[in-house]
């Protein structure tokens, strides 16, 4: 076990990036890259200040259309598998609010994206990545895990992105930063500022009040060096059921600078502030009666009976502020040598009110993470690339919770305080991380091999009982001298992985190469519904003689080890990449039921094995005509039944993992000419279950979404003008969409209806 002092943590954790920090009040950013180093980042982005622009359809701002693929898994030249969404795709499978980094992920092999609103601005929304959920995905921007666990949103405008990478299966050492990834990694490439002063403003419309404006301005290289861009979007939609909406507003910067020949510097900040009211779960019952209940929600009237009242719309919302700002300096030495150094900042204050019990819930929220990333790039003169880098990050949680209120429902409508439910104090949540991996290239063979070894620092707990404390904040509270409930403690715990990486690929001929690779990747403790657990059944646990501390223990990170095989043809107008995968998770925590307790808490005693058949093809069949499919026939199964209490099992051993179908059919055809563009797409997904022993399953659908814009030319003095429209979900279709939010909850599950028919119009200007 790896131990650090305070010390040692302040000076990995702050040192490195105190500096940066100061360097970056007065720096600009440059986007400039060592196209040579392949290491974790082979992809080129859009061109950097001071460069030529990307061409036509490779630049997320400048909204070309180019009739071209909206997935593209051909242009990395890694050995593990990773597609990338196209400024295309980011544009079409974005939908109009452009605000949601999942939605442009529908047509990925291995990925279902549900969002309970069709607009991306609802938080009820989930992601599975070869059956794995979204809880362990590592999500970055440029590569670094800026956001935390809980609170906040998409941070950036997808239309201020160059592409969005999704590796599904291995991951190389510097990829998977964050609290998870043992489903992959979901990598948004920021659009820099361009070399030209130019702009667009965009206005869009649609179905349930929907409205979004926005605009982006570039200034171009300005005499200086410098080169900046902002941005900014106001989106508001309603519920499409019951009462109730969404907004979002969003701000944006990004600045570059070249400091003489041999620095760049990157600055980019976010300002995003999001508020959803949320939608209605239904039981499994009523998803066998769609037509009955699939308008069902929360309750729009008020009745006079507090116990009916609570389940208002009104008191079921959530509401994010989030800043960020992040940077990269680059220094570039004699011999093909590098250093970069990425500090980033992320702050969200927010609160959720929920119905709970006979009452309502308030959980204000309030965190943030500082961390940093430092890389060493070094190429050989024998085609040898060597990367060493360290991540380091300080995360306050929450989760899990540390101060929520109970609220009573008077008979006219209002809030009544009525006590705290949860008082707790917590360390913060650390990581420390150094990496290295190493690529050689030899002729028509590349070989990488890489380890990271992922020290996790998770943080000490202790709760207090409530009885008698007033109505003030989270602060002031502790004036009241709440007393520690010496059973409701947790001790600091240090989680130390070895994360290693082997990867293999070889070009047998100009249209024919073969892959293979391999790698562990992690998973994060669910603390947060562990504690909850704990405090909300408390006697019931310390009659069985566990207290928090036991709790705690049952739950660790777990582990996945993932194999990828695949083959590229590429030929012309074609591109046919199939790939096997198969992956064992280690230690996967679940929640059970414990009937000794009576009550469902989480363990880390399951096991998995999955295994799949992936097929991604893009093929232009003329100039006009492009054509993206995938395909995916997959199964993770438990290896063996589930001990749940003293002399009690689940069984199920050989079952499907809930929420993973086995079958997924994606495809989508862009026909573009006389300055037309119609993109039709269609998804299909097998049936998936609710639960571990395979009941409450739900429907296999296809849903069916329709592009389509025209461009208008230049008019008023402007570069371009562009009207577009949309459907989606064109036949009206009714199905389950997201199914509860991850795939470890064995015994209950929540299903939500997808949205309904949703049509939508804008008009795009660039200046």
């Amino acid at each position: 076990m790896v131990k650090f002092n305070r010390s040692m943590r302040a000076a990995l954790l702050a040192g490195a990036s105190t500096m940066v920090w100061l360097k970056c009040l007065g720096a600009v950013w440059a986007q400039e890259s060592l196209p040579d180093i392949l290491i974790g980042s082979p992809q080129q982005s859009a061109a950097p200040a001071g460069q030529a622009d990307a061409p036509a359809g490779q630049s997320g701002a400048d909204f070309s259309y180019s009739g071209g693929p909206l997935i593209d898994p051909a242009q990395s030249p890694e050995p593990n598998p990773v597609s990338s969404v196209t400024p295309e795709g980011i544009r079409i499978l974005g939908g109009p609010a452009q605000a949601s980094s999942y939605k442009p992920l529908d047509l990925m092999p291995s990925v279902i994206e549900d969002s309970a609103d069709p607009y991306g601005l609802s938080f009820t929304r989930s992601i599975t990545v070869r059956g794995v959920s979204d809880f362990f995905l590592s999500r970055t921007i440029d590569g670094l895990p800026i956001a935390g666990i809980v609170g906040g949103a998409d941070l950036i405008d997808l239309s201020n992105l160059s592409r969005i990478d999704l590796y599904r299966g291995s991951l190389q050492a510097n990829q998977g930063l964050g609290f998870a990834s043992a489903a992959g990694q979901l990598d948004q490439i920021m659009l820099p500022p361009k070399a030209e002063y130019g702009g667009w403003i965009s206005q869009g419309a649609g179905s349930d009040g929907f409205w979004r404006t926005a605009a982006r301005v570039d200034s171009g290289l300005l005499p200086t060096g410098t080169a900046f861009f902002v941005s900014g979007s106001w989106t508001e939609a309603n519920k499409w059921k019951g009462d109730g909406d969404a907004s979002r507003k969003n701000v944006m910067f990004g600045l570059s600078q070249k400091l003489g020949d041999n620095i760049d510097v990157k600055v980019y900040g976010v300002h995003n502030d999001q508020k959803a009211y949320s939608y209605l779960p239904l039981t499994y019952a009523q998803t066998t009666m769609l037509s009955a209940y699939a308008w069902a929600d929360y309750n729009t009237q008020f009745t006079g009976k507090p116990k009916v009242d609570n389940n208002s719309y009104l008191f079921n919302k959530t509401r994010y502020a989030d800043n960020a700002i992040w940077t990269e300096i680059t220094y570039k030495m004699e011999g093909d040598q590098s250093f970069v150094l990425k500090p980033y900042y992320w702050r969200n204050e927010g609160s959720q009110l929920t119905t709970s019990g006979t009452g309502v819930k308030l959980w204000p929220i309030n965190n943030y993470t500082l961390g940093g990333v430092a890389e060493y790039r070094k190429r050989f003169s024998w085609g040898g690339d060597l990367l060493l880098g360290y991540w380091g990050e300080d995360a306050k949680p929450e989760p899990p919770p540390l101060g929520q209120q109970q609220f009573n429902v008077t008979s006219v409508g209002t809030l009544s305080y009525a006590n705290w439910s949860v008082l707790a104090k917590s360390t913060d949540h650390e990581f420390y991380s150094p990496f290295m991996q190493y690529t050689q290239s030899y002729n028509a063979t590349t070989v990488s091999g890489g380890v990271r070894l992922l020290v996790e620092g998770a943080p000490a707990l202790q709760y207090y009982t409530t009885t008698g404390l007033p109505q003030v904040s989270y602060t002031d509270v502790f004036a009241y001298a709440p007393r520690p409930d010496p059973n409701a403690a947790v001790a600091a715990r240090t989680f130390t992985d070895w994360l290693p990486n082997l990867g293999f690929r070889q070009q047998l001929s100009n249209e024919w190469s073969l892959n293979a690779s391999y790698s562990r990747k992690t998973g994060r403790p669910d603390w947060g519904p562990q504690a909850s657990s704990f405090t909300g059944a408390e006697a019931a646990f310390l009659k069985r003689g566990i207290n928090m501390q036991t709790l705690m223990s049952k739950i660790r990170p777990e582990l996945v080890d993932e194999i990828d095989f695949g083959v590229r043809y590429q030929s012309g107008d074609l591109t046919i990449i199939p790939t096997f995968f198969g992956f064992t998770t280690h230690k996967k925590e679940v929640l059970v039921y414990d009937p000794n307790v009576g009550q469902s808490y989480y363990q880390s005693n399951a096991a998995t094995n999955g295994y799949g058949f992936e097929i991604e093809a893009i093929y232009k069949a003329s100039d006009h005509v492009t054509l993206n499919g995938t395909f995916t026939d997959a199964s993770e199964t438990y290896k063996s039944n589930i001990a749940t209490g003293t002399n009690t099992l689940m069984y199920i051993a050989g079952k499907q993992v809930p929420y993973t179908p086995t079958i997924q059919a994606k495809g989508a055809v862009t026909w573009h000419d006389y300055g037309f563009e119609i993109t039709p797409s269609i998804r299909y997904v097998s049936t998936r279950y609710g639960l571990a022993d395979d009941t409450q399953a739900v429907s296999p659908y296809a849903v069916v979404d329709l592009n389509a814009s025209y461009d208008l030319g230049a008019r008023l003095g402007l570069k371009a003008m562009r009207l577009n429209a949309g459907i989606l979900n064109l036949t009206d279709r009714r199905y389950i969409g997201a199914i509860s939010v991850n795939e470890d909850n064995l015994n209950s599950t929540s299903y939500y209806v997808a949205p309904p028919r949703t049509i939508f119009a804008g008009i795009t200007a660039n200046f």
